[in-house]
């Protein structure tokens, strides 16, 4: 994991590296830190990073807009915001921050640093599916449209394409992507629901263009997981 520090003071960037450091972690590591922006525009030029903290001043430059152009490099960076006022809040939501700490305490980090890792951890967890061809494709959950499986075999319907092969683990891997907003719509299909796109009678259209079967039997059921999906958005 590549973690960004940027803050105008020098000795707080390295107790809070230290302070991160010393935190339970399965994952590797690796800090690039600065005490001023230009260095970290430049290097946004060629580099992401997986999570920043970033000071909402930073010798008189404004922190927030650097945090922007993290975000539009990669989307998905986990972005804190160091700062020692909390009218900078509102500032912190508009650069789409993760959470904003307050100086010099950070009575939050701990605790903030660890949902942080939960979070990074499901925006990177794979799935390994082996297709008929001999090759293993490492999945994203949310590139997954739906899984259909038949008596025979297992057909995986990505965003990049359709693929015919098998998991090592089917039932396993199912439960596993409940927890990525997967449901079992029909007996032979279990479907992504951010990818549904339009909710008719018996089917669901999907964002590629494909329709799903919905099961009569479990209507209800099928409608409140859609609804309970819906609701947290």
């Amino acid at each position: 994991m590549k973690i960004l520090v940027c803050e105008e003071n020098g000795d707080y960037v390295d107790q809070l590296i230290e302070k991160l450091k010393s935190f339970p972690c399965d994952e590797e590591l690796v800090f690039e830190s600065y005490t001023q922006t230009p260095g970290v525009a430049k290097r946004l030029e060629r580099e992401e990073y997986d999570m920043a903290f970033l000071g909402g001043i930073i010798n008189g430059r404004n922190g927030f807009e650097l945090g922007k152009m993290l975000k539009e490099k990669n989307p998905d960076c986990i972005l804190f915001f160091v700062c020692d006022d909390y009218k900078y809040m509102h500032e912190v939501f508009r650069a789409d921050g993760f959470q904003l700490l307050m100086k010099p305490q950070e009575k939050l980090l701990a605790s903030e640093f660890q949902r942080a890792l939960e979070v990074y951890k499901k925006l990177h967890f794979q799935i390994h599916f082996f297709s008929l061809t001999g090759e293993v494709l490492n999945l994203v959950p949310s590139e997954i449209e739906y899984i259909e499986t038949g008596m025979r075999e297992t057909v995986v319907v990505t965003t990049k394409g359709r693929y015919k092969g098998f998991f090592e683990d089917l039932k396993r891997t199912k439960q596993m992507l409940v927890e990525y907003h997967f449901f079992q719509m029909h007996p032979r299909y279990f479907v992504n629901m951010e990818h549904i796109e339009l909710i008719k009678s018996g089917e669901l259209r999907l964002d590629n263009g494909d329709s799903v079967p919905t099961s009569a039997m479990n209507k209800e059921v099928i409608d409140d997981a859609i609804q309970s999906f819906l609701n947290c958005y």
